[in-house]
């Protein structure tokens, strides 16, 4: 039988393990040159962020390179391609040669990655398609509004927040 005590004893050992050795935390920092490097690189670029979480990056590449096994390779040419472009800034795309063919294929499966928040192309009234999760929360829609709105379908206020809503909400 399995102990309050001795659970918590246990998963205090596997968490104090998990972060003495590395390999098995999350927390691996990926080799330079690595393909989770270059598609963090290639991410903020494309997005004209300074800082994304390196966990949806390397979901967001898992994601797209078991959608496409293909993918790394067009990722090592898009970075070719937005180095040989001169590329350094998100605004510079619209209109550039690189927004053209496969590359542009590319930018759009990554930048649809960060913001929607999930890879693949969804088919109403399927239950299989090829889609697969990325993230919710962290999905970059949310963040030009989210000082006035927040994620759908986390509640505005407490538990049971719909049988009494705030006066505020009957008025909008």
């Amino acid at each position: 039988m399995l102990t309050r005590r001795s659970f918590l004893g246990s998963s205090a050992t596997l968490l104090g393990f998990a972060v003495l050795r590395p390999a098995f935390s999350w927390t691996v920092v990926p080799a330079a040159g690595s393909d989770s490097v270059l598609f963090y690189q290639t991410s903020l670029l494309l997005t004209g962020r300074t800082r994304l979480s390196s966990l949806v990056a390397q979901r967001a590449l898992h994601c797209l390179s078991e959608e496409d096994a293909q993918f790394p390779a067009q990722l090592q040419q898009l970075w070719a391609a937005l180095q040989a472009g001169a590329v350094t800034h998100a605004d510079q795309l619209n209109g550039h040669p690189v927004m053209q063919g496969s590359s542009g294929e590319t930018i759009k499966k990554i930048i649809s990655a960060w913001y929607l928040g999930f890879t693949g192309t969804p088919i109403s009234l399927r239950a299989v398609d090829n889609t697969r999760f990325v993230t919710y929360t962290d999905a970059l829609m949310y963040a030009p509004t989210l000082d006035a709105t927040v994620i759908p379908t986390y509640s505005r206020g407490h538990t049971n927040y719909w049988t009494q809503p705030p006066a505020t909400i009957a008025n909008d």
